[in-house]
């Protein structure tokens, strides 16, 4: 008999935990990490189709049971920052049972229904979450059951990409190299990859070393490759980029009707690039950057190497001055001074000498960077994954506070924000909010290549943006609800708009900047599929702005759900709109005093936690964080493991609503054993390590002093974690202690040490 299966799907993030760089991984319930003894990926095909910029991403995947019982899964997949998920199924046996989409609070009802009558339901949700968390979309996860004994299931999740374009340049990367688990490999892997572009395509190629596409097809506006092969490592990220023609300004024109309903639209206008020999205006860069515990390993490596770049490809002319901030604000001078070499030196210095600490006060941050003296061309750029933890924490308040603060700056004093976000956990909402004060902002996650997004990123330091970049449409009566895809466009870069047409037939004129297209309007055409639902989710995020800035209303949340429902895509409001959701941060953590935080919907006058250890804790509500908060004591003694914390909540009408929410306590450090290929080395040489950790750990790292760090990656061939240290050429002879540090997901941390000596 087939069994029935519910798929509800919503986006997971993680808040405090470093997120995760992984696609595709199905662990078993019974364990932390992938194992092969028991679950592995016996297949995997990925179909790209990249249409004018917006890429489709199909992920297929065949896993098997090795072991003769049922068991359950749990299915992992990180996206891309610029992602929206559209679609996920499982199989049972050769039946496709796909995924709905529905409001939270019905979906679980219906789940336990379907529980109650002893069937096998399966949900792929949010978690914890509110509505402002949840718009961290970087993270999805299902329970998959049952997955039959020596048997087999298949898993297929899709997602929808809008590819940016800089500097006439195109990136796109699927995150498979792993960042939590360990090394994942596939029995087989097929990667087929389509490209059309109304713009002409230049110096195409594929990044990745290990995974050599075979092109079939090619020309100035298409390509088509395949990739086929057996026992697969995922040692990268799998990744293509390409060049536009940006000589001159262009526009072109898609369309996608299909029957009945209105027609939609994209107009897609390529902006040309500068002249080559075009000067900078004198800056002046104001850089804060994150040293709070946060901002630990790739984090902290990402930042200080976009700092580096950005210091270092400044002119004296220019000024600077660097604000290294976590609880509190360390300048780097009083205020800006000239850009030199040697003050360029001593900033970076001044960096390596702060320690990372504390929590993160960005509200304080902000208000030094602002309080700083501003002339020529402003800016102020901050670094960080824009965790606030102190002062002003929720991201709409926060932005709207800044907003205010950057507002009331005389004009000639107001710094264009550049927000250059770090980490798969970083707050992408609020990075946008603190953009819109007439900057831009860039995401770049733990495992993908960062130099395309940061040489977009600082590129535009000194470039003026197309102001003039508008969409006028003839006849205009005949369009409705035209959105831009682009908060900001600059020269070298690509603005698009979505919209509808009501009625088709006869012909329609476009222009941006001089530049005309015209496009017929089509009764029927089935090309640009996915041009609905990317105006779809064009007007949703034009009502989430809207909630923002106006507040709640029923009308504004009913038309969020339909959209969602209706082009099959995944709202982060969606979570919100469900019973009270409370927050639990951090859920992994040590023992101590760690915060209990939460938020709820309007209705709620009181909030109590009830402890598993014994305590009883009434929260108390912060005003002006919209926010009910209690610290709790985790006593020292308790035992390393899951827990969970029950909360009473009490609405106006005298209503008590309960929730279970879940902690775990970690609090032992990771165990380190290191080996190396040898401990005699000459200048110039590389050296293989092999380190053992604890299977809690998440990031290990190895440091020897004037070499590059060493990101230790696991090996299931050597049933260890690997990397090879390069010993650099110009090294003086003498011993050195290699150190290896390694963290766990709580932050605990723990190391070891092994003796190297070089040679002359």
């Amino acid at each position: 008999m087939m069994r029935a299966l519910l798929l509800i799907v919503f986006p997971l993030v993680e808040l405090v935990t470093p997120a995760w760089g992984d696609a595709g991984v199905l662990i078993p319930s019974t364990a932390r990490q992938p194992d092969p003894k028991v679950l592995t990926l016996d297949e995997m095909q990925i179909r790209v189709v990249i249409d004018n910029g917006n890429a489709k991403v199909n992920v297929q995947q065949i896993f098997a049971n090795h072991t003769g019982m049922p068991i359950e899964g749990n299915y992992v997949f990180a996206l891309p920052g610029r992602a929206l998920i559209s679609d996920f199924a499982v199989w049972d046996d050769v039946t496709r049972i796909p995924g709905v989409i529905l409001e939270r609070k019905r979906a679980e009802e219906i789940y336990n229904d379907i529980r109650i009558q002893a069937l096998d339901p399966g949900l792929l949700q949010m978690g914890e979450r509110d509505a402002d968390e949840a718009r961290r979309t970087s993270l999805f996860t299902a329970r998959v059951a049952p997955i039959p004994a020596w048997g087999t299931k298949r898993v297929e999740i899709e997602y929808q990409e809008r590819l940016e374009v800089a500097q006439g340049a195109a990136f796109f990367a699927i995150p498979l190299k792993p960042d939590v688990y360990r090394a994942q490999a596939a029995g087989r892997l097929e990667i087929n990859v389509e490209l059309q572009s109304a713009h002409a395509v230049n110096d195409f190629q594929f990044t990745s070393k290990t995974l050599p596409m075979q092109i079939s097809e090619r020309t100035n506006r298409s390509v088509k490759a395949r990739f086929e092969g057996t026992n697969v490592a995922f040692t990268e990220d799998f990744a293509l980029q390409y060049t536009l023609d940006a000589r001159r300004d262009a526009l072109e024109v898609l369309t996608y009707r299909d029957g009945g309903g209105p027609g939609f639209f994209e107009a897609s206008a390529l902006m040309a690039l500068p002249p080559a020999n075009a000067a900078p205006a004198p800056r002046t860069v104001v850089i804060l950057f994150d040293t709070s515990l946060s901002m630990q390993w790739e984090k902290l490596e990402r930042s200080y190497r976009a700092l580096e770049t950005l210091l270092r490809s400044l002119k004296p002319a220019d000024q600077f001055n660097l604000l290294a901030y976590n609880d509190k604000v360390t300048p780097f001078a009083p205020a800006p001074a000239a850009a030199t070499p040697e003050a360029v030196g001593r900033a970076l210095d001044f960096l390596r000498t702060e320690k990372l600490r504390g929590g993160t006060n960005l509200q304080t941050a902000l208000d030094a960077g602002l309080e700083q003296t501003f002339s020529g061309d402003p800016y102020l750029v901050l670094l960080s994954d824009l965790g606030a933890t102190r002062g002003i924490i929720q991201a709409g308040k926060l932005g709207e506070w800044y907003g205010g603060k950057w507002q009331a700056l005389a004009e000639a004093r107001r710094p264009r924000t550049f927000v250059f976000a770090v980490g798969d956990d970083a707050n992408e909402p609020l990075a946008r909010l603190l953009a819109r004060n007439n900057g831009v902002m860039e995401w770049v996650r733990s495992t993908e290549p960062p130099e395309f997004k940061l040489n977009s990123f600082l590129s535009k330091i000194g470039q003026r943006p197309v102001d003039d970049a508008r969409l006028s449409v003839t006849p205009a009566a005949n369009f409705d609800l035209i959105y831009p895809l682009e908060d900001s466009v600059f020269p070298g870069s690509a603005q698009t708009w979505v919209g509808q047409y009501k009625t088709p037939g006869g012909q329609a004129a476009f222009t941006v900047r001089q530049t005309r297209a015209t496009a017929s309007l089509p009764a029927q055409n089935a090309q640009h599929p996915q041009l609905p639902r990317t105006w779809a989710k064009a007007r949703v995020d034009a009502l989430l702005e809207k909630i923002d800035r106006d507040g709640e209303d029923q009308a504004t949340i009913d038309e969020i759900i339909r959209l969602s429902r209706q082009y099959k895509f995944v709202t982060p409001y969606t979570s919100f709109l469900a019973a009270p959701r409370a927050l639990l941060r951090p859920r992994l953590i040590r023992p101590g005093d760690p915060v209990l935080r939460v938020k709820t919907d309007e209705s709620i006058t009181s909030v109590v936690a009830m402890f598993p250890f014994g305590t009883v804790k009434k929260l108390r509500y912060l005003t002006g964080e919209d926010t009910w908060q209690t610290r709790f004591l985790a006593p020292k003694d308790l035992a390393d493991g899951t827990y969970r914390v029950r909360l009473l909540l009490r609405d106006r009408q005298g209503r008590v609503f309960e929730e279970a929410k879940t902690f775990v306590i970690a609090s032992q450090p990771p165990t380190v054993k290191v080996r190396l290929e040898r401990q005699r080395v000459r200048p110039g040489d590389s050296v293989r390590l092999q380190v053992s950790a604890s299977d809690t750990t998440r990031t290990i790292v190895a440091r020897l002093n004037g070499a590059a760090p060493v990101y230790l990656r696991w090996n299931p061939e050597m049933g260890s974690n690997t990397g090879v240290l390069a010993i650099p050429a110009s090294l003086a002879a003498g011993r050195y202690k290699l150190t290896v540090t390694a963290e766990d997901f709580a932050h605990n941390s723990g190391s070891g040490e092994v003796e190297v000596e070089v040679l002359p």
